[in-house]
Parts: C-alpha cells; sequence; structure tokens
C-alpha cells in the first residue's frame, strides 16, 4: 500500500509506502483429547505447535488468547500453556 505524499525540497508528489503491522501467530492444540477446563482451576490446558506459525496483519485479528505458562520454570515454548479466559481488562490482564 502506498499514499501521495508531496516532497517540502522539490514541491513534487510522490509515493511513500504505507506503514504495515504484523503479528506471529502461533497455533495452538488443546492438551487433552476434548479441550475441557480442568475440574479444580477450570483453565483450560494448551500445546503451542510453533512448526505451524503464521505471519499475518494486525488488522485481521479479530480475537485473542492471553496464554500463561503453566511451568514458568521451563523454558520451553512448547510447554503447557493456560488460557486466561478470564480477563479483565480494567486490571491489566489479572490471571484470577
Amino acid at each position: 500500500m502506498t499514499f501521495s505524499k508531496r516532497c517540502k525540497i522539490t514541491q513534487q508528489w510522490v509515493l511513500c509506502p504505507q506503514p504495515q503491522e504484523y503479528a506471529v501467530v502461533i497455533p495452538t492444540k488443546y492438551k487433552d483429547l476434548h479441550g475441557w477446563a480442568d475440574c479444580i482451576d477450570g483453565f483450560i490446558r494448551v500445546v503451542k505447535q510453533t512448526n505451524m506459525m503464521h505471519i499475518v496483519p494486525v488488522g485481521a485479528i479479530v480475537g485473542l488468547a492471553h496464554l500463561v505458562r503453566e511451568n514458568a520454570a521451563l523454558g520451553s515454548i512448547d510447554s503447557i500453556w493456560l488460557v486466561n479466559n478470564h480477563v479483565d481488562l480494567d486490571t491489566y490482564w489479572t490471571v484470577y
């Protein structure tokens, strides 16, 4: 995408590139077969599928999930993640 802009020095119209915003999207799959919430803490557990990453325009994202690593001591991106579906934007992504 481009837009027209007048050059301050030459006063001619030139085409300039429009800034683009992209995001890396990493699909997930449920840790268990059905993807049900845990009966104790109520969280759904997922595993990231890093071999299936996509780059998409930010404007194409219609919803997102807040993921929290279940065991922060593990450094692997493919570890088990909790889906925080109790997001409160007023308290800046506090996990309940």
